[in-house]
C-alpha cells in the first residue's frame, strides 16, 4: 500500500446503498444525499474530488503527503455513511408509510368509482334502450315515408327516362340504320365492281383459251376431214343453214351488207299491229325467231317483214316446252309461216350465233350498240341469279326494248355478218342493264324444227 505514489482506499458498505433504493423518488433523496456529502468533504479542504457512480465509492487521496488527514476523512465519511443510513432508513418508512395510507385511499377511490361506474352503465344502459326504441320507431316511420316518396320519385323517374331513351334508342336505330344502309350499299357497290372485273377478266381468259382450243380444234378438224362431204357431217345445222343464206345472197347480186337489222320484223293479231309489244328476228325463208312470252300471250295470225311491207300469214308455232312465265324460264318460241320468204337487198335471214363463247364486241340491237356486262349488276330483290341460258347485257345508248326484238352480232370474218345471239324477253325503257336469253343454248330446239335431220 505505501510502495505507491498514490494510495488508494475504497469505502465499501456491508451492502450497497443503491440496492435498497426502490423507486425514482428514493434514488432522487439518494443521489442528493450524496451530493451533499462530496460538497462537505469538499469544503474540508480535500483537494482531489471524488468520483461518484453506481459502483461503490472510491476516494483518491496523496499518500505521501496527506495519509493521516485522509484517514481521518475516512472515518468522517464513515460517520456521515452511517447518519445517511439511518436517514434513508427513516425516509424508506415514511415512504413506506405514506405508500400504504395513498394505496388504501386509492382502493376506496377505485371501489368508489366502480360503484359509480355501475351506477352509470345502468343509466347508460336503460337510457340507450329508451333511446334504441324511439329512434327505431322514428326511423322506422321515417322510412316508410322515404319509401313512398321515393317509390314515387322513381316511378316518374322511371317513365321520364323510359320515353327519353325509347326516342333515344329510336333515333340512334334510325341513324345506324342510314349509315349502315349507305356502309352496305358502297361496300355491295365496291364488291359488284372488283367482281364483275374479275369476272370479266376470268371470262376474257377463258374465253382467248377456249378461242385457241377451238381454233385448234378446227385445224385439226380441217386436217382430218380432206373431203367437203366428211367436212359437211362435222358442221351442224344452224352452220349450214348460215352458209346456205350467204350462198343465196350472192346469187342474188349482194356484194355487201350493211349494219341495219334488215331480218327485223313485228306482229299482228286480228289485222292490228303489236309492234309496240312484240318484234321477232327471221332465222329462215318459213321461221321466225321471238320470245315465247309474246306467243303465250297474244293471238298471232299475220307477220309484218320489210318495214311492214312484206305479210305473211301463220302456219304453226311452237313454244318451248319448258316455257314459264313466272319465273321467266326459257323464253323462247319460234312462228313457222304458210310461205317462203324471198330473198331481197333488204330483206333476208340472219345466222345464228353458234359459238359456245360470248361475243367480246360487236353487239347490236337495233342500230344501238349492246355491251355484255357482269351478272351482278342484272341481280335485284327478285333476281338473285342468273341461267346459263341468260346474259346481262346493257345499251349504250338510251332506248326502249321491246319484247323478242333481238340482239345480233356483226361478224366481219363472213359475208353474213348478222348473227342472232339473243333475244329480249321484257318490254323496258329504264336505261339499266336487263336480261336476254342465249339463243346458243337452245339451238338444239331451233334446229329440230327450223332444220330437222331429214331436211340435212
Amino acid at each position: 500500500m505505501r510502495s505507491a505514489s498514490y494510495t488508494i482506499y475504497k469505502l465499501r458498505t456491508a451492502k450497497p446503498i443503491w440496492l435498497k433504493i426502490e423507486n425514482c423518488e428514493k434514488k432522487m433523496v439518494f443521489i442528493a444525499l450524496i451530493v451533499a456529502l462530496l460538497q462537505a468533504a469538499s469544503t474540508e479542504g480535500s483537494n482531489q474530488e471524488p468520483s461518484l457512480d453506481d459502483v461503490p465509492l472510491s476516494i483518491y487521496v496523496d499518500a505521501s503527503k496527506e495519509i493521516d488527514y485522509f484517514i481521518s476523512l475516512a472515518k468522517s465519511i464513515d460517520e456521515k455513511q452511517r447518519i445517511l443510513e439511518e436517514a434513508l432508513a427513516r425516509l424508506s418508512a415514511e415512504v413506506k408509510a405514506t405508500e400504504e395510507r395513498w394505496n388504501e385511499r386509492l382502493s376506496a377511490e377505485v371501489k368508489e368509482t366502480q360503484r359509480l361506474n355501475e351506477r352509470m352503465s345502468a343509466v347508460v344502459k336503460a337510457t340507450e334502450e329508451r333511446w334504441n326504441e324511439s329512434v327505431s320507431a322514428e326511423v322506422k316511420a321515417t322510412e316508410e315515408r322515404w319509401n313512398e316518396r321515393m317509390s314515387v320519385v322513381v316511378k316518374a323517374t322511371e317513365e321520364r327516362w323510359n320515353e327519353r331513351m325509347s326516342a333515344v334508342v329510336k333515333a340512334t336505330e334510325e341513324r345506324w340504320n342510314e349509315r349502315m344502309s349507305v356502309a352496305v350499299k358502297a361496300t355491295e357497290e365496291r364488291w359488284n365492281k372488283r367482281l364483275s372485273a374479275e369476272v370479266k377478266a376470268t371470262e376474257e381468259r377463258w374465253t382467248e383459251k377456249m378461242s385457241i382450243l377451238e381454233n385448234k380444234f378446227k385445224n385439226l378438224s380441217n386436217q382430218l376431214t380432206k373431203s367437203p362431204d366428211i367436212a359437211t357431217l362435222h358442221k351442224r345445222p344452224a352452220e349450214l343453214a348460215c352458209e346456205k343464206i350467204t350462198s343465196k345472197l350472192q346469187s342474188i347480186g349482194v356484194t355487201s351488207i350493211t349494219d341495219v337489222a334488215v331480218h327485223l320484223g313485228a306482229f299482228t293479231e286480228g289485222g292490228f299491229k303489236l309492234w309496240e309489244l312484240c318484234y321477232f328476228a327471221l332465222i329462215d325463208t318459213r321461221f321466225v325467231l321471238t320470245a315465247a312470252d309474246c306467243l303465250s300471250s297474244h293471238n298471232v295470225t299475220t307477220l309484218e317483214l320489210n318495214l311492214y311491207i312484206v305479210l305473211k300469214k301463220v302456219k304453226a308455232i311452237h313454244i318451248h316446252p319448258e316455257f314459264s312465265i313466272n319465273p321467266a324460264l326459257n323464253n323462247i318460241g319460234l312462228i313457222e309461216m304458210n310461205s317462203e320468204v324471198e330473198y331481197t337487198f333488204d330483206l333476208y335471214p340472219a345466222c345464228m350465233y353458234t359459238s359456245a363463247f360470248n361475243p367480246k364486241s360487236g353487239l347490236m340491237e337495233r342500230g344501238t350498240k349492246v355491251q355484255i356486262v357482269a351478272d351482278s349488276e342484272c341481280l335485284n330483290k327478285h333476281t338473285t341469279q342468273l341461267l346459263p341460258n341468260q346474259m346481262c347485257v346493257k345499251s349504250l345508248t338510251h332506248n326502249c326494248r321491246q319484247k323478242g326484238e333481238p340482239i345480233f352480232v356483226l361478224n366481219e370474218e363472213t359475208f353474213s355478218k348478222h348473227q342472232l345471239v339473243g333475244i329480249i324477253g321484257k318490254r323496258s325503257c329504264i336505261d339499266e342493264p336487263y336480261v336476254i336469253t342465249n339463243v346458243f343454248a337452245y339451238l338444239d330446239f331451233i334446229e329440230s324444227i327450223v332444220w330437222p335431220k331429214k331436211e340435212n
